[in-house]
């Protein structure tokens, strides 16, 4: 397990982007519960930390393809649109296994 961070930096209802063994890492906070993904969206990179999330729903700020933090499936692709403009669509995000101890947040990568 790596540590991440303490609990207060990631409040009840917020995420936020963090690198951990040279991993790119967004830790989302949902209903008190800590959930780790991939902090990159798979369709063009786009930094999930900085898009939108909403309960347990992540978008990304380039395209919009919307993530469950909870799960990393992808929930909505991108419009067909841009699928045909930038040659295709996106995929579940990678999710990690998060333990929280002594007030200290652990990934498992």
């Amino acid at each position: 397990m790596e540590k991440v961070c303490n609990i207060t930096d990631v409040p009840v209802g917020s995420m936020k982007g963090f690198t951990v063994k040279y991993a790119y890492i967004l830790l989302a906070n949902v209903d008190g519960k800590f959930y780790a993904v991939t902090a990159i969206c798979p369709h063009e990179g786009g930094y999930l930390p900085i898009g939108k999330l909403e309960n347990n729903i992540i978008s990304c700020p380039v395209h919009g393809s919307q993530y469950d933090v909870t799960t990393g499936k992808l929930v909505k692709d991108v419009t067909f649109i841009v699928k045909t403009v930038t040659g295709g669509g996106s995929s579940d995000l990678t999710s990690y296994k998060v333990s929280v101890k002594d007030e200290t947040v652990f990934i498992e990568l």
